[in-house]
């Protein structure tokens, strides 16, 4: 006796019902703040593995692109390892980093970054454990553009990476990262330009030949790249010189730095 024949499939297959998790990954998708922060890249400096995995995931869970690092050196390294192409990595949108790391802390960090042509604007939110207003004081006078002290509210960084990106935007245009270093070499130019009838004035700080050397060619206008391959070394080492030149001047841009050099005969006249 034959076996009756199997029931036809049905003509329209059932939708599935979506899941919560996928109604709010359409909503993401349709939310203009979630659209927009896809674009941007934000690091995390962090040697507590719980902190990074924590606050990285909510920033990824809000659109963000987020690279988390254990410490510094780990940051300095993301930023400038050439690509597959040769060519150096985007500079992030926001740097996060805590104050207290073993090696290099947040705020030496800070001053390299400072320090470097590439990454010496871009918005550094510092974290700290330590509510106390040295730390705050330290924080903004190396630089930092914000500070939150340990615990923080997640919407508050939020809010915080938000705005720095924005004002960022706002205050350098599309291109403003290339018209900065543009503008700042003008600078430095007209410096050296009208520096001849400048009296020069004493000065107890003291400059390593190295420093010297990188201080002399900062001054005709290299880059900081172009200074590395000039004297062969890294461009990291570089940067740190450079860091160090402004600890020891008490300045805070390549172009108060060729003011202190005019002005107290570190530089020839041109």
């Amino acid at each position: 006796k034959l076996s009756p024949p199997p029931p036809a499939p049905p003509a329209v297959i059932a939708t599935r019902r979506k899941s919560s998790k996928d109604e709010v990954e359409e909503y993401k998708i349709r939310d203009e703040s979630f659209r927009e922060r896809t674009k941007h890249w934000v690091v995390l400096v962090d040697d507590e593995e719980s902190i990074r995995l924590a606050v990285g995931d909510y920033l990824y869970d809000q659109g963000y692109q987020v690279t988390a690092c254990a410490d510094a050196d780990a940051l300095l390294e993301v930023c400038a390892t050439p690509k597959a192409d040769g060519e150096l990595p985007p500079v992030p949108d926001v740097i996060v980093s805590d104050i207290r790391m073993p090696g290099k802390d947040g705020l030496e960090l800070l001053s390299l970054l400072r320090a470097d042509e590439r990454l010496h604007r871009v918005p550094v939110i510092l974290l700290t454990a330590k509510s106390l207003t040295k730390d705050r004081i330290e924080g903004y006078k190396a630089g930092a553009d914000a500070y939150l002290p340990k615990p923080f509210n997640p919407d508050e960084l939020l809010s915080i990476i938000d705005n720095s990106i924005r004002r960022r935007k706002q205050m350098t245009g599309k291109n403003g990262s290339l018209v900065d270093l543009k503008s700042e070499l003008t600078n430095v130019k007209e410096l050296l330009r009208k520096n001849g009838r400048k009296v020069v004035q004493a000065t107890d700080v003291h400059l390593t030949p190295a420093e010297r050397e990188v201080l002399e060619l900062l001054c005709k206008g290299f880059t900081n790249g172009e200074i590395a391959q000039e004297r062969g070394v890294s461009v990291i080492g570089i940067n740190r010189t450079i860091s160090n030149l402004y600890l020891k001047t008490k300045t805070r841009t390549r172009t108060e730095l060729v003011r202190w050099s005019i002005k107290t005969g570190q530089v020839a006249p041109r």
